[in-house]
């Protein structure tokens, strides 16, 4: 054994043994690097996700008109145009017709469309335009929107004028009667004028009744600012709103 110990420690067989141990280091870090032309391994990267796609289609609304033989209808484009149109072929001799629709978006932002007009002949209307407002905030629109449209009928200013008028012309004959009657001790008259008096009190009650949200008719004759508050109240309301959140009307 210490022959052999002894052949080990010298130097020919030193020298081979040492020679093997590098070429066994040699062939080992040969096999762990990477093939000739093979690129060294690197981190991967996440993913990178691309920002969604801003929407291209319009947004389009139709409401078919109760109890009126008509539709309105509103089209509202990315680019921040729109078109509010519609109407009915129903006559309504004396009235005005008040229309108002909203729109909410995602985020609360509401948009009004408004139109009035007279109702004489029936009504036709188209309201185009564009709004910046829309255009850069259409995609909160496009992704969930909630709407409501009301409408409504109330007397031009100049039917509501005639109907003082030709009201306080009956009531004044209807004095005037009554007078008479008294200075001719006419009894069976005056009671007869008294009673016309008190049905024709009760029919302007009435009367007042059905047109108590209507406002007097202004010195100008135009539409009333409290009719088309009216309409534009209930449809901020219909969609969860007060108006002081009405972004923009048109």
């Amino acid at each position: 054994m210490s022959k052999l110990l002894s052949a080990l420690k010298g130097p020919p067989m030193f020298a081979v043994l040492t020679a093997a141990v590098v070429f066994a280091n040699l062939t080992f870090a040969h096999a762990q690097a990477p093939a000739a032309g093979t690129p060294a391994p690197t981190e991967t990267a996440a993913p990178v996700t691309p920002p969604p796609s801003p929407p291209t289609k319009p947004l389009v609304f139709n409401w078919k008109l109760k109890k009126l033989d008509g539709n309105v209808n509103l089209t509202i484009n990315p680019d921040g145009s729109y078109d509010f149109s519609g109407g009915f072929s129903d006559k309504k001799p004396g009235d005005d017709w008040d229309i108002s629709m909203a729109v909410k978006s995602t985020t609360g932002s509401i948009v009004v469309f408004h139109y009035e007009g007279n109702a004489g002949g029936g009504v036709q209307f188209s309201k185009t335009g564009s709004s910046a407002f829309i255009a850069d905030n259409f995609a909160d629109f496009a992704k969930k929107h909630t709407w409501d449209a009301k409408y409504d009928f109330h007397l031009t200013a100049a039917a509501r004028k005639q109907h003082y008028e030709q009201a306080e012309a009956k009531r004044k004959k209807l004095h005037e009667e009554e007078e008479a009657a008294i200075k001719a001790h006419n009894e069976k008259l005056m009671k007869e004028k008294e009673q016309e008096e008190k049905v024709e009190a009760a029919a302007e009650y009435q009367w007042e009744e059905a047109h108590s949200a209507q406002p007097a008719p202004s010195q100008g004759g135009g539409s009333s600012v409290a009719s088309t508050m009216s309409t534009i109240d209930s449809v901020v309301s219909g969609v969860g709103s007060a108006v002081s959140d009405v972004a923009s009307m048109f």
